[in-house]
C-alpha cells in the first residue's frame, strides 16, 4: 500500500506539533488581540490545514487531515473546495474531495465569526477485510476499493488571534463520514 506506519506516525507527530504551535500562538497573541481594535476588513481568501476525527456508521473511527481554501462571493457567502486523508488503518484509507458553501452568520469582520458550512463530493476508499471462509476455516484476504459520493453539513467558528492567522473548530453531520470534528488552523491572504 501506498501509506504505512510510517504516515501514522507522521499524523501523531504533525497533531501534536500543530496543537504545540496553537498553544504558543495563543500564548503569544493574546496580549496583541486586547490591544487591536475589534474591527477587521471582509477576507477574500482563505487558507486552512484540517485536523481531526472522523466516524463512519458506528464504530469506524478514523483520523483526519487535509485542506482547504475559502473564496469569499460575497461579504459573507464564500465557495470552499476540500480534500481530506481519513485512515482508521493500513487496512482501511478514504481520499474526499468536496465543494462547500460557507455562509458567516456573525460579521466577518469581527474577530469571532460563527458560520454553517455544507457541501458534497466524492470518496475512495481502498482497503483490505479480513475473514475466515465459512465452510473451511481458512483465513482470507479481501482487496477492497470504491468510490461512492459524500455529502455534510454543519456549524464552526472563526477565531481570529492576528488580522490573518484564525483558527476554527468545527462539526459536521452527514453521510460518508456520518459525523466528523475538527480543529483548522487558517490564514488569510486577502481581505477587502
Amino acid at each position: 500500500m501506498i501509506f504505512s506506519r510510517l504516515l501514522d506516525q507522521w499524523v501523531r507527530s504533525m497533531s501534536k506539533f500543530v496543537w504545540a504551535v496553537g498553544l504558543f500562538l495563543v500564548a503569544c497573541v493574546t496580549p496583541l488581540h486586547a490591544q487591536q481594535g475589534d474591527q477587521l476588513t471582509s477576507p477574500k481568501v482563505e487558507a486552512k490545514a484540517i485536523f481531526g476525527g472522523a466516524t463512519f456508521g458506528e464504530d469506524l473511527g478514523h483520523t483526519l487531515v487535509g485542506g482547504a481554501v475559502r473564496v469569499y462571493v460575497t461579504k459573507r457567502l464564500s465557495i470552499e473546495p476540500e480534500y481530506l486523508y481519513m485512515r482508521r488503518s493500513e487496512d482501511d484509507q478514504d481520499h474526499v474531495g468536496q465543494i462547500n458553501v460557507a455562509y458567516d452568520f456573525t460579521d466577518p469582520t469581527k474577530r469571532l465569526v460563527a458560520y454553517v458550512i455544507g457541501g458534497g463530493g466524492v470518496l475512495y476508499n481502498r482497503g483490505r477485510v479480513f475473514r475466515n471462509d465459512f465452510v473451511t476455516g481458512a483465513p482470507s484476504v479481501r482487496e477492497i476499493e470504491f468510490t461512492t459520493w459524500t455529502a455534510s453539513a454543519g456549524v464552526g467558528a472563526k477565531i481570529f488571534f492576528t488580522e490573518r492567522l484564525f483558527v476554527s473548530p468545527e462539526l459536521r453531520l452527514g453521510r460518508e463520514p456520518t459525523a466528523r470534528a475538527t480543529i483548522n488552523v487558517g490564514y488569510v491572504f486577502g481581505r477587502h
